[in-house]
């Protein structure tokens, strides 16, 4: 089979992936899931909204299904078929949770949701070459499209909560001091709410699911452009997808030193890649993968805090320019010092970026990286 390249894909608005659950806590690529009780604080989204994006759907097309799971990925797979199959999973995750996460009351489903999208982003990017790009151009469009709006919703939720974690540290007058930032942040998580449900009801969503369905379920043939060359199987192609992952990591090693945040988050980003590479190829990998895969959640759970505390005090920067002269002068103090708060905060982080950067360069972490792409999986 022959290989087309497609170009490379651009990242949405720093996904923030600020405002993102830290990674080692996220979501395991397979097992059950415990759900999380939901969070009460947060205001819902107007029942009246959601109501409307149902009714636009109607006499739309029952929800796809999915039917059984392919199996795990085999060392002779095909690459079209090894990125179907770890596709399939993700994909499975977001029909389970169409539901609740038109349900205001589960607050947690958008979070996971949106890490099963982006998941399903990543494995396109990682097994992109194995697909003629006229296949999975529009899936990546309308997910990434998808991915913003899930975003809009979740980066205001963590926000939030962070809020409240402060303030709730230091007392019922700073909870109360701080209502008028919350009740902004509300104001916004609930329109950003309102734009996803809308979008969740229309017929271009249920056809991005449909799309998913058919795509990820032709595990046994692997369509591509038929040059006369084979399909090489996926225990050939890990380590030239993971080195290549590698290379584009180490390209930040002469700037982190002086690097400014968007140059950080462009590292973050790298490092989420070559981390989804990792767990993606891990059943032809050596067991070396899960020491690697450890040291990127370190350096990404750093980068996004670093990330995390420079959005929120870009927020609250423009709060206080949009109501200095409404508040209260307690409530402009309150706000004034959480904003101070985080700005330590990201000065704190940016200052030690390097422990969790050296052992991603380090030799040793070549050797395991190396040693994992050539040495057999154990049983």
């Amino acid at each position: 089979m022959g290989l087309t390249e497609a170009a490379p894909e651009p990242e949405t608005t720093p996904e923030p992936e600020a405002m993102r659950e830290p990674e080692a806590k996220r979501e395991p690529e397979v097992g059950p899931e415990a759900e999380s009780a939901p969070d009460p604080q947060h205001a819902p989204p107007d029942p009246a909204t959601a109501n409307t994006a149902t009714e636009e759907v109607e006499g739309a097309p029952a929800r796809p299904v999915l039917g059984p799971p392919p199996g795990p990925i085999q060392p002779t797979d095909p690459f079209a078929v090894a990125g179907r199959k770890a596709m399939w999973l993700h994909v499975s995750r977001m029909l389970e949770r169409e539901d609740s996460l038109r349900d205001p009351k589960q607050t947690d489903a958008v979070k996971r949701y949106r890490v099963a999208t982006r998941r399903l982003r990543a494995a396109l990017r990682v097994f992109r070459d194995a697909y003629p790009n006229r296949e999975t151009k529009p899936l990546r469009r309308s997910l990434a499209e998808l991915a913003g709006a899930l975003g809009r919703v979740r980066d205001l939720d963590v926000r939030l909560e962070e809020v409240d974690r402060w303030a709730e540290e230091r007392g019922d007058v700073t909870v109360a001091a701080l209502a008028p930032l919350r009740g902004a942040l509300t104001n916004q998580r609930r329109a950003a709410a309102a734009a996803l449900h809308r979008k969740l009801g229309t017929k271009g969503h249920q056809r991005l699911l449909a799309d998913l369905v058919d795509f990820v379920t032709d595990v046994d043939t692997a369509r591509g452009l038929d040059d006369g060359v084979p399909d090489r199987m996926t225990r050939d192609r890990a380590a030239s997808a993971i080195w290549t992952r590698y290379e584009e990591v180490r390209a930040f090693v002469s700037v982190v030193r002086w690097a400014d945040l968007p140059t950080l988050h462009g590292l973050r980003v790298e490092a989420k890649r070559l981390r989804y590479t990792i767990e993606f190829l891990g059943a032809v990998l050596g067991p070396d993968r899960e020491w690697l895969v450890e040291r990127l959640v370190a350096l990404q759970d750093h980068l996004g805090a670093l990330n995390d505390a420079t959005l929120a005090a870009t927020a609250v920067r423009a709060f206080l320019s949009e109501h200095h002269a409404a508040l209260a002068p307690d409530e402009r103090a309150a706000t004034i010092t959480y904003l101070a708060d985080r700005e330590r905060e990201r000065n704190r982080l940016r200052r030690s970026v390097g422990r969790a950067w050296r052992p991603i360069v380090s030799t040793t972490f070549g050797r395991r990286l190396g040693r994992a792409v050539v040495v057999r999986p154990t049983a």
